[in-house]
């Protein structure tokens, strides 16, 4: 209890560095606990699954390109020869993207999803209120989320029997059974609105699915890995819907599920990075908070030397002394930490732009508490143990003297973790600039297509009749002669989105290579506003009409891959045609910045299906009259017999893309957050280091006064210090940013150059914020008059 006395009233005493040591402390707790929810979280996926060691993706590779594709069949052969394989199901999204349902409310379902019944058992999926199968004559089980059952069916929720809804249009007639509602799911690579478990995969399915297996406890991945490439090579490789693919060469790989989420072999590691960014910059935050503290204890030190050397005189011997300091350091790192949790809670989600995520649902866990404990422990052993060591090492009669500050170890050690604290926030700031550039080269750089003042339809091809000259061809014919409707175009596959185009394999003579293919209309470049570079980028209607005969565009990567100087005219084999190449067109960046133009084929008929029909329409308006389009649209797809109860349902293609950028962005707000925090205890750092510093000199600074020193010549001599610390910490901060900042940008295709100027820009911001901090005490201290200060020698 006397203990507590004392260090609260220490605290209330020195309340000005108190309260710059405890600001200081909770400003690096905040940052450690916003990065930590987002880290828990995006670590959790799947995590909960009592199987998750055990289940795999099983994909393919091939020249160093990793698909998640499969054949139907593989599933079930994996199945039937692998006693150690539990259990393999599929999965496949919506072809379409958006499923209309129609329930109480018009539904657009933005993420339906198909399994069988062995991926459900392995993804845990579960319904509400009891089993999937009620029956043993049940073989599907439609579930949707307790959100979309909400907008169905908001007033009857009761699955006692199935509900039937009608999909897609009324028009059709086609309904829907819905068997329940899925249980909450924790994070999962397995997420949906409308979930169909139906038994897929059949010897006449051409389509391709994302294979899972359940492997038993204990089997080797490697060797199973080795067994699945043989067994795929022998027998799935070579059914006759796969010949023409990029399945018939490819090489099997197994995925485990705790990559899954963070860095797919057949995606994007850019979330595993940022949570690797987000946990070192955190602990490196906390580490410029302890080193601050630090600093702030040591200033505070002289004002205490009296009061230790009672102790050890009235017999308190080094430990006892040591055991306080670590203590009184202990609570106030408590009480900062105290402060962060509440001020998060308080405030709400400040952090949700940053994360895309509400944190405060995952704030009051006990991964949360326990894992504060740590960084508050960690943060009083870094900033408690050296002061508390070194300030109970004095002897009495020095501490009686005053003759702290005189000691060059405390003032070297003092320099050192302030020279830390700038290093780091030299580094923060020198990647803010570059991370900045880099999302302003993505926003702002040719993409090789725009995508401004385009609106996309998605799936409203599925409501005509896709002829040459059906009712798909008159309903873009009517847009196109609207006023305020420049081009109209569909497409298989659109910029920005999050479907893939396939990879089929074409032949070129004897030279095999795999393209994406992309099914297109006439007016599809004009529409996207993509280069010609050779030959033409449509046909004409006759040869559209023309059954015998298959023309295509190819990208100049395609080009290239096969040595075609001269494209024009050239035969090219896949999907079983043959096909004329027309023209060749300017490599685009259709998929976001971090995966380089694939070698692409463009066709204009439906060759390489199935699911892969031109379905989504395109509209490119004139400027500023987007209102107008959308309103002509609607007005056209108002005459369709499947519109009733079905509005349009529509996005913009540069918003779209954008989205393709998200992770960026959200990197740039939170090096933006870190990098505020870090330079502002930097600066709380150096401003108690400073006033240290300058009350430590005063008499030297009058001496050097009566002898005939300059007030400018004392600022420059009280400044001198602090400039050396920020251009050496400059020095040290380049060469790191730089390798660390190429391995950041080694993630994407297309980068913008690292700007070495922007080196020299942060490092004269931060010599400006120095100047500004310190600039009053010195000016104070260099006009002081000498005598106020030697007045006692």
């Amino acid at each position: 209890m006397n203990f507590l006395k004392l260090f609260w009233r220490n605290l209330w005493k020195n309340k000005t560095y108190s309260s710059l040591n405890i600001l200081g402390l909770a400003l690096g707790f905040v940052g450690f606990i916003l990065s930590y929810q987002y880290i828990n979280r995006e670590t959790s996926y799947d995590t909960w699954n009592p199987n998750y060691n055990q289940i795999y993706l099983v994909g393919l590779t091939m020249h160093g390109a990793y698909t998640d594709q499969t054949p139907s069949t593989f599933a079930r052969a994996i199945q039937e020869n692998f006693p150690e394989v539990i259990r393999a199901g599929r999965r496949i999204d919506h072809f379409y993207g958006n499923y209309p349902v129609f329930g109480e409310e018009t539904a657009y379902v933005r993420r339906a999803v198909l399994i069988d019944s062995a991926a459900a058992r392995i993804f845990a999926v579960h319904a509400k209120g009891g089993p999937l199968y009620k029956s043993a004559e049940q073989t599907e089980a439609t579930l949707v989320t307790q959100q979309l059952a909400n907008r169905l069916f908001p007033h009857d929720q009761s699955f006692d029997t199935p509900k039937h809804v009608p999909v897609l249009s009324l028009e059709l007639g086609i309904q829907e059974r819905i068997y329940g509602i899925s249980q909450e799911r924790k994070p999962s690579v397995l997420t949906y609105d409308l979930l169909f478990i139906r038994e897929v995969g059949g010897e006449g399915d051409l389509h391709t699915y994302q294979t899972y297996i359940e492997t038993k406890p204990g089997s080797d991945p490697a060797l199973l890995e080795k067994k699945l490439g043989e067994l795929f090579k022998a027998e799935i490789s070579k059914q006759h819907h796969n010949t023409a693919s990029t399945f018939a060469n490819g090489t099997v790989y197994l995925d485990p599920l705790s990559h899954l989420h963070l860095r797919p072999k057949h995606g994007s590691s850019t979330p595993y990075l940022m949570v690797w960014v987000l946990g070192i910059l955190s602990v490196v935050i906390l580490a410029i908070a302890a080193a601050n503290f630090t600093n702030l204890i040591f200033a505070q030190a002289d004002r205490r030397a009296k009061e230790i050397a009672l102790k050890k005189v009235f017999g308190s011997n080094r430990r006892v002394i040591a055991w306080q300091f670590i203590g009184e350091i202990f609570y106030q790192c408590l009480l900062a930490a105290a402060i962060a949790f509440l001020c998060i809670n308080l405030t709400g989600n400040v952090a949700q732009k940053w994360f895309n995520d509400d944190l405060l649902r995952h704030i009051n866990s006990g991964t949360t508490v326990w894992q504060l404990v740590v960084a508050i422990i960690f943060t009083t052993l870094i900033a408690g143990v050296y002061p508390a060591l070194n300030l109970s090492g004095y002897k009495p009669a020095l501490l009686l003297k005053g003759g702290l500050h005189t000691r060059p170890q405390r003032t070297m050690f003092r320099q050192s973790l302030l020279f830390f604290q700038f290093v780091i926030a030299l580094i923060f700031i020198s990647g803010v600039l570059v991370v900045r550039d880099q999302v302003h080269y993505m926003r702002e750089s040719d993409k090789g297509f725009e995508p401004a003042q385009v609106i996309n339809f998605k799936s409203i091809g599925l409501y005509y009749d896709s002829k040459p000259q059906g009712s798909f061809f008159d309903f873009k014919m009517r847009l196109r002669q609207h006023p305020h409707i420049a081009y109209v175009a569909a497409a298989s596959n659109i910029p920005g989105d999050s479907n893939m185009p396939p990879k089929k394999q074409f032949r070129y003579v004897d030279q095999y290579a795999e393209l994406d293919h992309i099914g297109i209309d006439v007016d599809y470049f004009k529409t996207l506003n993509i280069a010609v570079l050779q030959g033409k980028g449509e046909i004409s209607l006759a040869k559209l009409l023309d059954t015998s005969m298959h023309y295509a565009v190819i990208n100049e990567t395609a080009a290239k891959r096969w040595g075609l100087k001269d494209p024009i005219g050239a035969k090219i084999s896949g999907c079983s045609l043959d096909f004329s190449i027309v023209g060749v067109v300017q490599d685009n960046k259709a998929y976001g910045f971090e995966r380089a133009a694939a070698p692409t084929l463009y066709s204009f008929k439906d060759e390489c299906g199935p699911g892969h029909f031109k379905t989504t329409l395109m509209v490119k308006t004139s400027a500023g009259k987007t209102k107008e389009a959308i309103k002509a649209v609607e007005q056209e797809w108002s005459k369709n017999p499947h519109a009733e109860a079905l509005p349009l349902d529509y996005t913009f293609m540069d918003m779209q893309y954008t989205s393709l950028h998200e992770r960026q962005e959200r990197l740039e707000q939170v090096m933006y957050g870190f990098s505020g925090l870090s330079l502002f205890i930097a600066m709380l750092g150096l401003f108690s280091m400073s006033a240290y510093q300058i009350h430590a000199r005063q008499k030297e600074m009058s001496i050097r006064k009566v002898l005939g020193a300059s007030a400018r010549d004392l600022f420059i001599q009280l400044n001198k210090p602090f400039l050396r610390i920020t251009l050496g910490a400059g020095l040290v901060a380049i060469p790191i940013t730089t390798l660390l900042l190429r391995h950041w940008l080694g993630n994407f295709a297309y980068k913008s150059p690292i700007n070495p100027w922007n080196f020299v820009l942060v490092v004269l911001i931060v010599i400006l914020l120095l100047l500004l901090t310190v600039c009053h005490q010195t000016l104070r201290s260099a006009r002081a008059k000498p005598v106020d200060n030697l007045r006692d020698e």
